[in-house]
Parts: structure tokens; sequence; C-alpha cells
């Protein structure tokens, strides 16, 4: 751990200060130990409902890395939903609720910005092996309905593809923005709720019914099916790469995340890559949450959040806003 970013951890539940040990961080009241696995303080005892993303982001350690794939995806998102806020990042505090394998936690930590950054799954051991050779970066395994960190401190506090997987996105939403300083930005994106998001196919899409299908796997097969469904469909998409309206119709077919048109990797190979990735997100996730851009907006105002801008873009909806 490094020592300068230790005082701003908390204890989870009662929000008292913690000693930081060899072992771990120690509370004072009780002599709980939170421990140091790898080198990571673990506030959790188990993945819970995030499992399946620990065992994603372990196997795709580097695939949306923008350092890896050579492309700006991850910065162009980031950038879109500062709202232009990515520059003036250096020297502030940034909290990174559920930072999977790191793709955001990278371009943080190279605006200069102090990045405390968690994940409920051990996904946090990629983005240790990632990024966690910075100085600038702490990384902790902690549950975003019990964040350990001391509430009002955080000049930033960034949450993107993760608010939907979680039980409550509004009791989420709630817990990040008290993380917040006067003035302090909050960023978050959600799924958009939309019909074809939630009915069956061929009305909906198909990935509704595989999901379904998957979860009833034990966990230890899931990745299995999801090798063996992306092999048998990218193909086909492949094939009709060219044809938005045939895309259309095989996505009430196929439950295949495919991103030929929409980012300009670098090859059939990487396109199969982020097909796998995003299908078992897809597919495996425990929870998953649709939301309005009205509803989004409702909820910030009745928090008492200012400068409010919620709109349609990336995953379905991006919001800012600043505590008041």
């Amino acid at each position: 751990m490094k020592a300068s970013l230790n005082s701003i951890y908390r204890d989870p539940f009662d929000g008292s200060e913690l000693v930081a040990e060899d072992e771990g961080f120690r509370h004072i009241g009780s002599g709980h130990l939170y421990p140091f696995v790898n080198n990571i303080p673990r506030f959790v005892n188990t993945d819970g409902y995030a499992a399946n993303f620990g065992v994603q982001w372990l196997r795709f350690r580097k695939t949306q890395l923008d350092s890896y794939s050579e492309c700006l995806i991850s910065h162009s998102r980031l950038t879109r939903c500062l709202n232009g806020h990515l520059d003036k990042l250096k020297g502030k505090l940034i909290l990174e609720a559920g930072s999977g394998a790191g793709r955001f936690t990278e371009i943080l930590i190279s605006s200069g910005a102090e990045v405390h950054s968690f994940d409920l799954s051990n996904a946090v051991e990629a983005n240790y092996i990632n990024n966690g050779q910075s100085k600038f970066l702490s990384l902790a395994q902690a549950d975003i309905r019990h964040m350990p960190y001391k509430k009002h401190s955080f000049d930033y506090v960034i949450c993107l593809g993760v608010l939907q997987h979680t039980p409550n996105p509004e009791e989420s939403i709630l817990n990040l923005y008290e993380m917040l300083q006067p003035g302090g930005v909050l960023v978050f994106d959600h799924y958009i709720f939309k019909w074809r998001n939630v009915l069956p196919p061929p009305i909906g899409v198909a990935s509704n019914f595989y999901r379904r299908l998957i979860l009833l796997l034990p966990q230890k097969e899931r990745y299995k099916v999801v090798v063996a469904i992306v092999k048998f469909f990218f193909p086909v998409h492949w094939y009709f790469r060219k044809s938005r309206f045939l895309q259309r119709v095989l996505r009430r077919f196929s439950p295949l995340i495919f991103y030929f048109g929409t980012f300009e990797l670098r090859s059939k190979k990487d396109y199969f890559e982020w097909s796998l990735l995003d299908t078992h997100d897809c597919l495996t996730d425990f929870y998953k949450h649709h939301r309005t851009v009205e509803h989004i907006r409702r909820y910030l105002v009745a928090i008492g959040a200012e400068n409010i801008c919620v709109k349609e873009g990336g995953n379905g909806i991006e919001a800012f806003c600043q505590r008041g």
C-alpha cells in the first residue's frame, strides 16, 4: 500500500478511522482487521453478485485498455462523460467505483490525479497488474453499498459500466454522491429503458432469453457456454458485417455483442475478443436494470444535485452533475 494514500480509508460500516498495519487496516475499536491480499486491502469476504465479472476481467485483463488496443475507445468515452473536465484532473482526488481491469483507471492516473479505485470482484487484481505500479493509485476490493472511504472527500466520483449491475442503482447513486465534497463532480452511466431491451425475442433482443438460461447454469460452466455461443454466431455476424439491417435482424436470434462499424479495431481477432468479452458481460450479469433519462434526471434533482446533464449516449444514459 502507498502510505500517502492511506488516510482517506474508513470502516465501511461505521465510518471509523482505520489504522494501517503490515497485515491490513485495523478497526481501532473492535480490532477487526481488513487484510491485505496480494497488496490490495479487502473490505469484503466474497465477490457476491459480481463473481462473474471477476472471472471476466481476469481473463480479459488487457482487452479494453487503450494502451493495448492502440485505440482511444476508453479515452473517448471518459472524455465525453466528463464534459470537458479530463484536462482539469491534475492534483484532484478521484474515486473510481467499479474499476474492472482498469480501462479508465490508466487514463485517470495519467492525468496526474490521485485515484482511489475499487471493485466488488477480484477484478481489482487485474487492475493491480495493469496499473498498480503507479504512485497515484490506491486499489481496494469493496462494495458500493459500503464504501471504505471518508465521506465528502472527493473532487470527482466516476462510475462507468457499473450501476445497472448493482442491487439498487438509486441507492448506489446516493452513496456515490455522498462521497463528494461540495462542488464535486459525479459522473456515471446506466442502461437505458427501451422495450426491445426488456421484451423477449423476436420483439426484443435475443440476449434476454439466453441470459436467463445461462444464469441457471453453475457459475463454472457459464464462461464455456458463452464461448460456444460466440464461436457459433461470430462468423455469421462477420459475414454480414457491412449490413446494418441484417445486424439488427441477427440480434433477434443471436445474443452476440458485435462492434464492427461501431469501433475501429485492428483486426478480426480483436473484434472477436471484444465480442467474447462483452457478450459474456451481457449474459452473465446477476442484476440488469434499465432506467429512462427522465427517471435519472428526476432522481438527481431529488438528492440535491446541481448543474445536471443527463442524456442518451454510450451504454444508454450518461449523467454528469455536481454536489450542491
